[in-house]
């Protein structure tokens, strides 16, 4: 499960400014294998505000968004009833019966431990349809703020408040393999997330079952 699930709360319940634009990952995979004719769904594992779920859903995207707060979606269903929004634990097991054309997971993979993520690839095993795919984008072990905070476990960190689990691609790859997947694609860069004052170092990986 999410292990800080109350920072989140607290998180959202402040008034933030929103940001309004996607993800550059929410663009590139549109752009990649969604900006096709044929109509296409996909289901994301921890929307937090909802910008990259709100981005695919004005896309044409028919999206079921889950998030672990709340506060988070309370706030995103009266902002868009289109999305079917859901709060609840992505990595217990989900009682859906639609298939995905993409199960989506931006920044949230670096905020489960082992266990939880294990739960998760289940997750998408049951949910994805023929030839979907998995796409993540999440902390690598060369993320500046690697090492940073309170170590509780193997590449496991609090820092700011919060819990992060950081990435090794190799570990995730082979992981994925052994669940079944193929990857279709795998890569490491520190400008998939630029952010302001960080060295943010990100893995992307795409599979498919």
């Amino acid at each position: 499960m999410l292990r800080d699930k109350r920072y989140w709360d607290e998180f959202y319940k402040v008034e933030h400014k929103e940001i309004s634009q996607p993800s550059l990952f929410a663009k590139f995979i549109f752009d990649s294998f969604l900006n096709k004719k044929e109509s296409k769904n996909l289901i994301e594992f921890g929307c937090g505000n909802g910008r990259d779920s709100l981005y695919f859903a004005k896309n044409g995207i028919s999206v079921t968004a889950i998030d672990s707060s709340h506060i988070a979606i309370q706030k995103l269903q009266k902002q868009n009833s289109d999305i079917s929004w859901i709060c609840g634990d992505f990595s217990a097991k989900l009682d859906i019966d639609i298939k995905f054309d993409i199960c989506y997971s931006r920044f949230t993979l670096h905020a489960i431990d082992d266990v939880a993520e294990q739960n998760l690839i289940q997750n998408v095993k049951n949910l994805l349809k023929p030839d979907g795919l998995f796409v993540v984008e999440a902390r690598s072990i060369n993320d500046d703020k690697f090492g940073v905070g309170k170590a509780v476990g193997d590449r496991e960190f609090i820092s700011d408040g919060h819990y992060r689990r950081f990435i090794d691609q190799d570990i995730f790859k082979a992981n994925l393999i052994q669940n079944g997947f193929k990857i279709v694609d795998i890569d490491e860069s520190s400008e998939f997330a630029p952010t302001p004052g960080q060295n943010c170092v990100c893995i992307r990986v795409i599979a498919k079952l």
